[in-house]
């Protein structure tokens, strides 16, 4: 995502745009973890271990807008829409705070439900 501003320009890489809206969305209560999606998520997790970027796809739209899509797995019994109303939320703010934007699309894709201690 590239900002311009009078002052200058500030590039932030979608790797980190991804990292803040995984720990937003590991944050709300009932995600149980991100998961892997497609075939780049299954080699970068063979070339690299970190798992802060797994599960969530930043895409730049034009004019510098941007847009989310994460997989995620929820905790068995609770409300899966209430889930991802409150990971929307998460995300709008922690974006916003960080790089001043919101971005314009949110997708959520809950991949599985996951019983406590499984």
């Amino acid at each position: 995502m590239e900002k311009r501003t009078e002052w200058g320009q500030t590039v932030v890489h979608d790797e980190v745009l991804g990292a803040i809206a995984s720990r937003a969305a590991l944050a709300v209560p009932g995600v149980v973890h991100m998961t892997q999606h497609g075939l780049g998520d299954n080699l970068n997790s063979l070339v690299r271990h970190d798992v802060i970027g797994r599960g969530v796809r930043v895409t730049e739209l034009p004019d510098g807008h941007y847009s989310v899509e994460l997989h995620l797995v929820v905790q068995y019994g609770m409300r899966m829409a209430q889930i991802g109303r409150q990971v929307a939320d998460q995300i709008n703010a922690a974006l916003k705070d960080a790089v001043g934007l919101y971005p314009d699309h949110i997708n959520i894709h809950i991949e599985g439900v996951r019983a406590v201690g499984e």
